[in-house]
C-alpha cells in the first residue's frame, strides 16, 4: 500500500524513455525472476537506428524478432507526435513467450495501449506476410551456433539450399539440395527482405564476419543480398555493443531498399553509393558488466557539460554520423535517408560507390576496409613513393623454412619458444622448451631476417625481427611470417619502421576478417597494405635500430640474456621455474 501511494500521482508513460526502462527493469524483476538487461537494446543505438529508417505517416513497421520491442517502441516515439494511430502500424513476433510478456509491457508502459505483439515462429512463417511492409528492421539471434535445422523451415529460403559457382560465368546459382543447417542470422535476413514490399526499407544488425568472411556461406549471402537489395547504408557499432543481449561481436547495422526486380547477378548494378558511418563511441563502457553511462566533459577541468535543459550530455557519436551519413551522396540516391532534413554540407558526408563492393571477387562489406579512416590512410601513402608488402616479401607458411621445405620439431632439440603475447613491436621474449614440450600452436620454425606480423585483429601492432644469428627460434600461430625478397633486401629498414606506425595497424585491422578479437588477416589481404618509403634522412636515422634488433639486441633485458647464455656475464643461470604457479 505504502508503494502504491507513492506512486499513484506519477504518470509513468509520461515520463522519459531511460526512466520507463529502469523502472520496468527494476520491478518487474521480482515479478519474473528474470535478469531483463538481456532483453533490452539501449534507447540511444534504437533511436539512431530508426532515425535512419526514418518511418512516415501510415508506414507499416514490423520487426520478426522483437525481443523487448525496442526498435519498435523507438519508432512509436518518433512517430506518435505526428500520428496519433501509429500504434496502428507496429507490429512485432518472437518465438519465446518470455521476450513477448517483456514487448507487451514495455510497448504499454511507452504508452501504446494496443501492442500488436504475437508469439510466434517468424522462419516457419516467412511467407506468411510476403511483400507487406514498408520497413522491417531486425536485430536476429546470429552464431555459429544458432542454426535452423527442420528441413520443412530451409525448403522456404534461398539461403536454406546449397549454392554452386559456375567458373566459367563466375555467377552463383542456387541448387535443388538443402543445406544441413542454416545460421539463423542469416535466415532472418531473407525473412525481412520478403516481406518488405518493393521499394520496403530494411534496417538489420548483423555480425562483421557476414560482411566479410570468405567462407561460401557468406559469399553466397553476400551475392543474394546484393540480387534483392541496394544496400544503402553501412553503420559499424564496436565490439561488446550488444554485449548484453549476449553477443561480444562486433556488429554492424545494414540499411536496405528492397529491389523491385531481384538481379540474376550482384555485378548488374554499379549505379549507387553507400554511406559507411564508424561509432565508435556508443555513450556506455563497454567491455565491463557494468555499462556505465559516459558523459561529455571539459577537457580542462573534467568537469561535465550539461544541455540547455540541464542533463548532461552521452559521450556518442550518433548525432554526427547521422548528420554525415545525411550529408553523404548516398542520401542523394536513397532520399529517405535523410527525408525531411536538411543536410548541413551537402556532399561532405562520406560514402563509396558500391562498384567498390561488387568488383570485389569476394563482395567485401566490412566498413573496416570501406571506412574513411582507413581509405585516407591509404591515400595520403599512396601519394608518396611507396610499395605493396607483397611486392617485396615472401610469405612463409607454417613449418617451412625459407626454401619450403617441410620442418618437424625434434623431441630432444632445445627451443626457444616465443608465444604471441611476449611478441612487442621488434623485440621478443621466449622460454627454452625441448621438442616434445612445444604446444601444438608452436608453428612457425625461425631463420634470421625473419619479420613476425601479429595476423588476427587484436594482435596487429605486434612484430618481431629475428636476429641473423638466432637459433632454434619457434614462434606461434597467430603470426604471418615475413621474408625479405633478396632484391628488395635493403627495404627492411622501411617495413620494420612503418609497423611502429597506427598507419600499419589502421590497415592490418581494415582487413581483418570476422567479428570478434580473433577475425584473421589473410596473406592476401596483408599483402595489400602500401608500405611508404623512407627518404634517404629518414633511413639514416632509423637503420641504426634495426641493426640493433637483428643483432639480437634490442633492449637491456634481451642483451643481459643473451650475455648469460653465452656466459659472458658472471650470473648464474638456474633453472627455469617449472610452472607459473611456482612460488620461487
Amino acid at each position: 500500500m505504502d508503494i502504491c501511494a507513492v506512486l499513484a500521482p506519477i504518470c509513468m508513460i509520461a515520463s522519459k524513455r531511460d526512466v520507463v526502462q529502469s523502472f520496468y527493469m527494476k520491478f518487474s524483476k521480482g515479478l519474473y525472476k528474470w535478469d531483463l538487461a538481456q532483453f533490452f537494446t539501449p534507447p540511444s543505438v534504437t533511436d539512431y537506428i530508426v532515425d535512419i529508417l526514418s518511418p512516415q505517416f501510415g508506414e507499416h513497421m514490423k520487426d520478426p524478432a522483437c525481443g523487448s520491442a525496442d526498435f519498435l517502441t523507438a519508432a512509436f516515439h518518433k512517430r506518435r507526435a505526428f500520428d496519433p494511430k501509429y500504434a496502428d502500424c507496429i507490429w512485432g513476433v518472437d518465438n519465446s513467450e518470455n521476450a513477448v510478456q517483456v514487448a507487451v509491457l514495455n510497448m504499454l508502459l511507452n504508452g501504446d495501449g494496443k501492442s500488436n505483439i504475437r508469439d510466434g515462429d517468424s522462419l516457419a512463417d516467412v511467407d506468411a506476410d510476403a511483400g507487406s511492409f514498408d520497413i522491417m528492421v531486425c536485430n536476429p539471434p546470429f552464431g555459429l551456433k544458432i542454426v535452423e535445422k527442420r528441413t520443412a523451415v530451409l525448403r522456404k529460403f534461398d539461403l536454406g539450399h546449397e549454392w554452386e559457382i559456375d567458373h566459367a560465368s563466375g555467377t552463383w546459382k542456387r541448387k535443388a539440395k538443402l543445406v544441413a543447417h542454416q545460421e539463423t542470422g542469416l535466415l532472418f535476413a531473407e525473412v525481412c527482405l520478403k516481406q518488405a514490399k518493393p521499394g520496403g526499407r530494411i534496417g538489420i544488425i548483423v555480425p562483421n564476419g557476414y560482411l566479410g568472411n570468405r567462407s561460401v556461406r557468406y559469399q553466397v549471402f553476400r551475392e543474394w543480398l546484393l540480387r534483392h537489395a541496394k544496400i544503402a547504408a553501412i553503420c559499424s557499432f564496436p565490439r561488446f555493443t550488444f554485449k548484453t543481449s549476449g553477443a561480444d561481436v562486433s556488429a554492424s547495422v545494414l540499411y536496405l531498399e528492397k529491389r523491385k526486380t531481384p538481379l540474376d547477378d550482384a555485378r548488374f548494378d554499379t549505379s549507387y553509393n553507400v554511406s559507411v558511418q564508424m561509432i565508435e563511441n556508443v555513450g556506455w563502457n563497454l567491455g565491463d558488466k557494468k555499462a556505465a553511462p559516459r558523459y561529455v566533459r571539459n577537457q580542462e577541468d573534467g568537469s561535465f557539460i550539461i544541455d540547455p535543459e540541464g542533463n548532461r550530455i552521452l559521450d556518442a557519436d550518433f548525432a554526427d554520423s547521422l548528420a554525415d551519413l545525411r550529408a553523404s551522396a548516398a542520401a542523394v540516391d536513397f532520399p529517405w535517408l535523410a527525408d525531411g532534413v536538411a543536410a548541413a554540407s551537402p556532399g561532405s558526408g562520406w560514402s563509396v560507390p558500391i562498384a567498390q563492393i561488387v568488383n570485389d571477387g569476394d563482395l567485401t562489406m566490412d566498413p573496416k576496409r570501406l571506412c574513411r579512416k582507413f581509405a585516407n590512410i591509404r591515400s595520403e601513402i599512396i601519394k608518396r613513393e611507396h610499395f605493396r608488402l607483397g611486392e617485396i616479401v615472401d610469405f612463409v607458411p607454417e613449418q617451412k623454412n625459407a626454401a619450403g621445405n617441410k620442418i618437424k620439431r625434434v623431441p630432444r632439440q632445445i627451443y626457444y619458444y616465443v608465444e604471441l603475447q611476449n611478441i612487442g613491436q621488434g623485440d621478443y621474449r621466449g622460454e627454452e622448451l625441448m621438442g616434445w614440450e612445444l604446444p601444438q600452436r608452436a608453428k612457425h620454425f625461425a631463420e634470421g631476417g625473419d619479420v613476425y606480423i601479429g595476423s588476427i585483429w587484436g594482435s596487429v601492432q605486434k612484430w618481431c625481427l629475428i636476429p641473423y644469428d638466432a637459433t632454434g627460434v619457434v614462434v606461434t600461430n597467430g603470426c604471418h611470417r615475413l621474408r625479405m625478397k633478396k632484391e628488395y633486401s635493403d627495404n627492411i629498414v622501411d617495413v620494420v619502421a612503418f609497423m611502429c606506425a597506427e598507419a600499419y595497424s589502421i590497415q592490418m585491422r581494415g582487413f581483418a576478417r570476422g567479428s570478434d578479437g580473433l577475425a584473421e588477416i589473410t596473406v592476401d589481404d596483408a599483402s595489400q597494405a602500401v608500405i611508404p618509403i623512407l627518404t634517404d634522412n629518414e633511413r639514416a636515422e632509423i637503420k641504426p635500430y634495426v641493426d640493433s634488433l637483428l643483432s639480437g639486441q634490442p633492449d637491456i633485458r634481451a642483451k643481459i640474456g643473451r650475455m648469460i647464455t653465452t656466459s659472458t656475464v658472471g650470473y648464474p643461470a638456474p633453472p627455469k621455474r617449472g610452472s607459473h604457479v611456482a612460488l620461487v
